[in-house]
């Protein structure tokens, strides 16, 4: 089975750009110590970032398992976040659906490199 990514999708996310639904993998999630939220690390086939996290009301899609390692979901509604103070930017996804579950999918896709935590694709890898 072919999953076709939105390849790109997180850099232009980061950077403020608005991308209408994007297809990413979650590859990993962890809580985040002392609150009910949860960190996930995300790839859109090209690149990755952990600095990402899942809205409130979906953390039950964790408890459910149904965001397990692999799995491709659709991005229906997200932000990024500047935090203050520092150039870190964090990703919230807001709304999705699960579109392939991460048993059906089986590995990571792509060779992906990670984004700068200013959600920057790193200065040695840019084109030109």
């Amino acid at each position: 089975m072919s999953h076709n990514l939105t390849r790109g999708a997180l850099a232009r996310i980061c950077q403020g750009e608005d991308v209408d639904e994007p297809l990413v993998q979650v590859l990993g999630h962890m809580a985040i110590q002392g609150q009910e939220r949860y960190r996930l690390l995300l790839s859109d086939g090209q690149y990755t970032t952990s600095f990402s996290m899942l809205a409130t009301q979906l953390n039950n899609m964790i408890h459910d398992k149904q965001l397990e390692k692999f799995t491709v979901i659709k991005v229906k509604k997200q932000i990024c976040n500047q935090v203050p103070g520092m150039t870190k930017r964090v990703v919230i996804v807001l709304d999705l659906e699960v579109v392939t579950p991460g048993a059906q999918v089986g590995s990571k896709i792509g060779n992906t490199v990670q984004l700068g935590s200013d959600g920057k694709i790193p200065s040695d890898l840019s084109p030109g």
